[in-house]
């Protein structure tokens, strides 16, 4: 973890400008010099918005030509690691101030047993023994929502597949993905390897016949698919199981730098081509208060982005994750920014 200097309240700032006008350059000449961005420098340090990092520290001196250590002294300077001490200031903790909405369901549906008869098994589903739940509940939510990210209904040969990243998911795959669909449809997967992806694919007739007629979730590309009608309900376990499945395998947490910190910012994002789905989703977001931010980029893609502290901790609390992947970025930011992370569960409630 990098060093930090951490000077007593208005040192810093009398630090850098004295330094500025003693080499007689501009912000813009005194960052380069520095070898840091011009904001960061004039606004972030100067005004002890975070505490400054020991490299920009050790340049600033080299470039004065003055003795490091009886600086240190006489300005009563701490050397500290990481974010732990100081280097969360003002402006950072400041971002924390967005209002989120109230949680308000508006859909009118509610939750009515399945019609199984429908549903024709194949010889296959026999031998298996495989079984069907009866209504609408939050672990098949979050199987839909598993399916609308990375899952896919073949229009022939009752085909299903669902597959992830073979790289960072196989947990996912093995420790819940596997226990979900024995609980859920008394399958137990064949889960393996493929050229670029790890998961599985399975051929049942009736499994085919509950997503699609049932569940009502098209065959085909999900190009212009929108959400199945069935998760529009009036119930929030169902809503936000719903967001967990979708964003736990098609969605994405990151953590921007600035300031001079890097990968402080919580940024929850998931990237789709259907307009309509993502209005969907964006419609279950805004009803559970988080307020989303829906655009389209020029490749015609779109987005939903979640920023910031507020969103990360009302996310982790009404929603969180069964992904490993996530877990493990949330936990490292959390042991990297206590003092950011303290509100923020890591897991599901």
């Amino acid at each position: 973890m990098e060093k930090r200097v951490v000077f007593p309240k208005g040192k810093q700032r009398e630090f850098l400008v004295s330094s500025r006008k003693e080499l007689k350059l501009t912000w813009p000449e005194f960052a380069e010099k520095v070898d840091t961005k011009r904001k960061t420098l004039e606004k972030a340090y100067r005004y002890e918005y975070c505490s400054m990092p020991y490299g920009v520290f050790s340049k600033i001196v080299n470039e004065r030509n003055i003795n490091k250590k009886r600086l240190i002294r006489d300005y009563n300077i701490k050397i500290v690691k990481g974010s732990r001490y100081g280097a969360i200031g003002r402006k950072v903790l400041g971002e924390k101030r967005a209002k989120l909405g109230n949680i308000n369901l508006l859909f009118e549906n509610s939750i009515h047993p399945f019609n199984t008869s429908v549903i024709k098994l194949s010889k296959y589903d026999e031998i298996k023994r495989i079984k069907f739940p009866n209504k609408l509940t939050p672990e098949l939510a979050e199987e839909i929502g598993m399916h609308i990210g990375d899952g896919f209904l073949s229009k022939r040969r009752n085909e299903y597949r669902l597959k992830g990243n073979k790289n960072n998911e196989k947990d996912y795959y093995k420790y819940f993905i596997k226990k979900l669909y024995k609980t859920l449809f008394n399958l137990d997967i064949n889960l393996k390897e493929y050229e670029s992806t790890y998961g599985f694919e399975i051929s049942s007739k009736g499994l085919w016949t509950f997503k699609n007629k049932i569940l009502g979730i098209p065959s085909g590309k999900k190009d212009d698919i929108d959400l199945p009608a069935i998760i529009k309900v009036n119930d929030k376990d169902i809503l936000t199981s719903f967001i967990r499945g979708v964003f736990d395998t098609d969605g994405c947490v990151n953590f921007k730098s600035g300031y001079g910190l890097k990968g402080y910012y919580p940024r929850i994002e998931i990237t789709m081509l259907s307009k309509d789905l993502i209005g969907s989703i964006s419609e279950i977001l805004y009803a559970l208060g988080l307020k989303p931010y829906k655009h389209q980029d020029k490749l015609g893609y779109w987005h939903i982005t979640l920023n910031g502290y507020e969103r990360f901790e009302r996310y982790n609390k009404l929603i969180g994750w069964h992904n490993p992947k996530h877990l493990r970025k949330i936990k490292k930011w959390k042991k990297q920014y206590p003092k950011l992370g303290k509100d923020v569960m890591v897991g599901v409630v």
